[in-house]
């Protein structure tokens, strides 16, 4: 590294914020997507706005990419450093700076965990309804910066239904505050939806305000085995058409059953795809509505139905959902490399089958788990990464995956984001000009392209 780079790095943030030994920055050139991979010239780990503000002010200046990073728990390469640069490492600023119970608000800082949030809001009987899978680890600056999702979507919406305000360091170095502490505002362009999902291509997400929700009186767990995916899928939008709402439906199919079998030695019924509903709220309400679902379930052709009646039962029921992605590759010998992609729900049935013709074609072995109420698929390929041609075939599936589910009206990300995973993928979606009004939204944010470059396909 450049020797007045790192004198004036170490000069912000401190001597041993400043890492540049290769051991020290390996962590750092990947993230959870495995695939992509690239080489710091250094890592730097701030602990407040403003030393942040002076390091995106000098790499602006001297013209260095600025990569912001938070547990790199995101599957589509969005933090990383593809083209090199300084990756500032967020996760020393975990400050909770506030719980307002009164207000139904928290104030945190971009590095605080989930998991960590959620422990505390409990505490005062509150919680943040969206729910990322990788919330042991992720930051909230990352939750919001890549539109988190997770299972409770379908009912409380993605982390942008969720930001009241942001605390944000623009390329230049300059911070600004976007929304307000209020549930309502309307003054001028909302800012705050603009950043949450940038993925670090506009500015630095270092403080958030969000909105809260008392935790749920009761929630209820039902499970029910189906004979084929797609009637699993078609029971999803049953369920709605019968007047319910659940707080998740998630769906796992013969692969994952299989897989945790395997793994925990348990042995579970020979189906081909298993649903569980949750539901929440009032206990008298939540009683009707599962009442409700299981009869919908029964009538949709489902082989078993299970309500869990204690917290043994609700663990039990969980258990495939739980386990499936550590227990594929385990089985499997091969690499998880999971794909995110969202379908009208009516549309749920024919995108199982075809994905699966799909990566049969190109002799990718697939299993999928969904967030089938809100017709989020994950379609998980086992791939062997260390054999070029096996690859080849998987990128292929991919793409013609993800081009499929374009054509049937759906959308190549529905929480995992674009990163350099899709980039090439986007202009398809959203069309040209769409997307090149995006890219002039950037060099409006950032014109020396200093911000994430090479993300999302700007």
């Amino acid at each position: 590294m450049n020797l007045k780079v790192a004198q004036t790095l170490r000069k912000i943030v401190g001597e041993d914020n400043v890492l540049e030994l290769l051991e020290d920055i390996l962590p750092y050139t990947l993230d959870a997507s495995i695939i992509y991979r690239g080489v710091p010239t250094c890592v730097v780990r701030p602990h407040s706005t403003e030393e942040v503000s002076e390091i995106v002010k000098f790499a602006n200046e001297q013209r260095i990419p600025v990569i912001p990073r938070g547990a790199g728990t995101n599957f589509v390469g969005a933090v990383v450093p593809s083209n090199g640069g300084i990756v500032i490492d967020l996760t020393g600023m975990n400050r909770i700076i506030e719980i307002n119970p009164a207000n139904l608000t928290c104030t945190v800082e971009a590095g605080v965990v989930h998991a960590k949030l959620e422990s505390e809001l409990a505490k005062y009987g509150l919680y943040w309804p969206p729910d990322p899978g990788s919330s042991d680890a992720c930051t909230m600056g990352g939750v919001i910066a890549m539109n988190a999702g997770g299972m409770r979507a379908l009912k409380y919406g993605t982390t942008r239904d969720w930001v009241l305000s942001l605390k944000v360091v623009l390329p230049n170095g300059e911070v600004i505050k976007t929304g307000s502490k209020t549930f309502k505002g309307n003054a001028g362009y909302d800012l705050t939806r603009l950043f949450v999902g940038s993925e670090g291509t506009l500015g630095i997400i270092t403080e958030a305000t969000l909105k809260l929700r008392p935790i749920p009186e009761a929630e209820n767990r039902i499970s029910a085995y189906f004979d084929s995916i797609e009637k699993a899928g078609a029971a999803v939008s049953k369920i709605y058409m019968a007047g319910i709402v659940p707080a998740a439906m998630e769906l796992m199919d013969r692969g994952i059953i299989t897989a945790v079998s395997k793994w925990l030695g348990k042995k579970f019924p020979d189906m081909d795809a298993y649903l569980i509903v949750s539901v929440d709220g009032l206990r008298s309400e939540v009683e009707t509505l599962s009442n409700k679902v299981e009869q919908v379930l029964k009538e949709s052709g489902a082989s078993q139905v299970l309500r869990a009646t204690t917290k043994e039962e609700f663990d039990e029921i969980w258990l495939i959902r739980s386990e499936g992605a550590t227990a594929l590759p385990n089985i499997t010998g091969k690499m998880n490399v999971t794909h995110d992609v969202c379908v009208p729900i009516n549309k749920l049935p024919e995108a199982f089958k075809t994905i699966r013709e799909i990566c049969n074609k190109y002799g990718i072995p697939v299993a999928i788990v969904s967030h089938a109420g809100d017709g989020n698929v994950h379609a998980i390929f086992s791939v062997n990464l260390q054999d070029p041609e096996e690859s080849a075939r998987a990128k292929k599936a991919h793409d013609e995956m993800c081009r499929y589910i374009i054509k049937i009206g759906g959308t190549i990300s529905g929480e995992h984001g674009i990163g350099i995973d899709k980039a090439e993928l986007l202009v398809e979606e959203v069309g040209p000009v769409a997307m090149e009004l995006m890219r002039a939204i950037k060099r409006v944010f950032d014109p020396n392209n200093i911000m994430n470059p090479g993300k999302m396909g700007l």
